[in-house]
């Protein structure tokens, strides 16, 4: 299909691709081997499957595996039987469109004051009714007193884990110092540098979120496992857990503005700190950098903490310099929270959105960051 005057060209045509590097890799959570297969279109693989929440995976493509399905490799094979020997190369065409004027680019532009990415931005007042669980003080040092550090469970059995915040740049209001450990490019930053939140309001039912819809059949599927196995060892999956995982309008609610990371959902695996203790993998980013896991102490007690180790693959992995544990977040509805605020902060920057239009959850975090009246 050849495409005239789009945003990015004037005249687009794409050309031949063979076919084992053509198609992506099926994406649901309602086929346990859905990458054996190649995605077609309106929710279907080249071989037929239809699932209602099937997409393309952003994360890899089909084709030239020894385990991929043979029926998707006949149909790809018959598909591209369809291109003509003499289209084959030469046959593609891009002409790049003529750059559009910009208003910042006209003459006597003035660039609005509370324009998010200005370095010397304003900020309005948060709005004196607005209720945000960003808090407008950091609580006392009495109350973590390890500092840098964070321990899951109580007495000599408390696991003690080094505590960071892996997250996005936020520039240039949290640029990144090149300092530290980064995963990729999820940033590492000190908890007393991130805006404190109102932790006692996160109690697991994610009022902030909105609807968060009713439990998804096939995603309980991947829960109620876990939660079996985990009830063997006297554990239990925290509600928000199991909501962010099952709830219709909060799954996958993390990948929709996570720059590439993906809810990915396994376990329970024992902990390399301590082999009494629990983990459950469920978000990790696209490379597989860093990830996200659910922390079950022995005790009862749980916390989300992250890793560069991957150990639903390693599970023999030591607990050491080369594999550490970061303590990250004191519950899952906390992290989700934190995660999306940053997201959606950083596409408005990207976008050069005003400080203005912003949800006051956003501007109250952002405020944290920028000196000035609009300072909680």
């Amino acid at each position: 299909m050849t495409e005239f005057g789009t945003p990015d060209a004037e005249i687009s045509r794409p050309g031949h691709c063979p076919w084992d590097i053509r198609w992506e890799a099926a994406w649901t959570d309602m086929l346990p081997d859905a990458h054996r297969h190649a995605y077609g279109y309106f929710h279907r693989t080249l071989c037929g499957i239809e699932k209602p929440d099937m997409t393309g995976s952003q994360f890899g493509m089909w084709g030239g595996y020894p385990d991929e399905c043979p029926d998707c490799k006949v149909a790809a094979l018959a598909i591209d039987a369809r291109w003509p020997e003499e289209r084959r190369d030469g046959f593609r065409v891009s002409v790049p469109a003529v750059p559009r004027p910009r208003p910042e680019d006209q003459p006597g532009y003035v660039r609005p004051a509370d324009e998010l990415g200005r370095p010397d931005i304003r900020l309005p007042r948060t709005p004196a009714r607005s209720t945000t669980r960003v808090l407008a003080t950091r609580p006392p040092a009495h109350a973590h007193p390890e500092d840098g550090f964070r321990r899951i469970g109580d007495g000599p059995a408390a696991v003690r884990l080094p505590a960071l915040w892996a997250g996005y740049g936020i520039e240039p209001y949290r640029p990144y110092d090149g300092q530290g450990r980064a995963f990729a490019w999820f940033r590492t930053y000190p908890l007393d540098t991130i805006p404190p939140l109102d932790e006692e309001s996160f109690v697991g039912d994610f009022a902030w979120f909105g609807d968060i819809g009713d439990p998804l059949d096939h995603r309980t599927a991947v829960t109620d496992p876990i939660e079996a196995a985990l009830a063997k060892d006297g554990l239990a999956l925290p509600a928000d857990f199991t909501a962010l995982i099952t709830r219709a309008n909060l799954h996958r609610c993390l990948d929709r503005e996570g720059g590439g990371a993906w809810t990915d959902v396994s376990g329970p695996l024992s902990s390399p700190a301590d082999p009494a203790d629990r983990m459950v993998l469920f978000f990790r980013d696209q490379q597989s950098c860093v990830m996200w896991y659910l922390y079950l102490h022995h005790d009862g007690q749980s916390a989300v903490v992250c890793s560069d180790r991957d150990f639903t693959r390693e599970r023999a992995a030591g607990y050491g310099p080369d594999g550490e544990i970061f303590w990250t977040a004191p519950s899952v509805e906390s992290f989700a929270y934190r995660f999306l605020v940053e997201a959606r902060l950083s596409s408005a920057v990207y976008d050069k959105e005003r400080a203005g239009d912003l949800d006051p959850e956003l501007l109250a975090y952002l405020a944290h960051y920028v000196p000035g009246p609009g300072r909680p």
